[in-house]
């Protein structure tokens, strides 16, 4: 009952600490200015009717003849209700971020398998590989499966996935195997030098020499104990996901949530969907911790 009460508390406390984060520029007009501003996200926030969201338009007018022809744009800003307008963006962008996450674990865990049974040299090779390619950038990453897939299809006339979304078809296929591609190499790169301490420990020569084949033991211990070891960096990935989601989502055209989030919208709105986004990423991580710790529980804070 204690942890949970202390896990609430956090959580409490990161809902503050976004709106005093969103609430920051209204600083220059001052203490009261500032505090009015926070207890009007607050309201907002808890009156999720209320809240809006502002569409930016664009329109055009000619001159009246016989005036030289010419072209003026007019920006207008129209507001509407964020429910439910906001709610596909919504599910799009969690949907790219824990189905991502999902495909980084998938592979990271066929390739360690696979890693496992390689000779010295090729182990060498592919650790100074994932070593180097964890040094590029996140754009380049972007860029080039884009350009691939372009590519590709110029060369055979077969497109094989969408390169951006566009408002009647939003892109999955490529974005989420694009996401994926910096958290796999980071968990790559950690476990496989998880892997590399755990085949040196007593535990694995004992299993040896009773006989246990490698893939045994590679799958029921080494696998295991890496796996729980590399929860530990979760919240990294899941800052580098959230990061990479709002690079992603400019370059391939989509209308996700981080677009809305960091553009020109009311700061209680911005609050508001940044906490609705935290939500159930501040469960994962907290559920996370929970299973490994009961995991090292039962294992006795051992090995094996």
């Amino acid at each position: 009952m204690l942890k949970l009460i202390k896990e609430i508390g956090q959580y409490g406390l990161t809902c503050i600490g976004i709106i005093l984060l969103l609430a920051s520029p209204a600083m220059i007009g001052g203490l009261n200015t500032f505090t009015s501003t926070i207890l009007t996200i607050m309201k907002n926030i808890l009156q999720p009717h209320t809240l809006s969201y502002y569409v930016h338009s664009e329109t055009r007018s000619y001159a009246r003849m016989p005036e030289v022809r010419s072209e003026e744009f007019h920006q207008q800003a129209v507001t509407i209700d964020l429910f439910p307008y906001i709610t596909d963006s919504y599910f799009y962008s969690l949907t790219l971020l824990l189905g991502s996450f999902i495909i980084a674990v998938f592979i990271v865990m066929i390739a360690s398998m696979m890693y496992i049974h390689f000779p010295p040299f090729l182990k060498k090779i592919i650790l100074a590989t994932v070593g180097i390619l964890e040094s590029l950038p996140d754009v380049f990453f972007i860029f080039s499966i884009q350009l691939s897939v372009v590519w590709f299809y110029k060369q055979t006339g077969i497109e094989l996935a969408a390169a951006y979304s566009t408002d009647d078809k939003p892109a999955y296929l490529l974005p989420l195997l694009t996401l994926s591609v910096v958290p796999c190499i980071y968990l790559l790169k950690m476990n496989l030098l998880f892997m590399k301490e755990e085949m040196e420990k007593d535990y694995v020569l004992f299993a040896k020499s009773k006989g246990i084949s490698n893939a045994a033991i590679s799958f029921h211990h080494i696998l295991k104990n890496t796996v729980m070891e590399c929860l530990t960096h979760l919240p990294v990935i899941i800052l580098v996901l959230v990061t990479n989601l709002v690079v992603l989502e400019f370059l391939f055209n989509s209308s996700g949530i981080m677009r809305f989030i960091i553009g020109d919208q009311p700061a209680a709105s911005r609050a508001f969907m940044l906490i609705l986004l935290m939500t159930p990423l501040f469960i994962v991580v907290k559920g996370t911790i929970h299973y490994r710790q009961r995991f090292y529980g039962k294992k006795g804070g051992g090995n094996g």
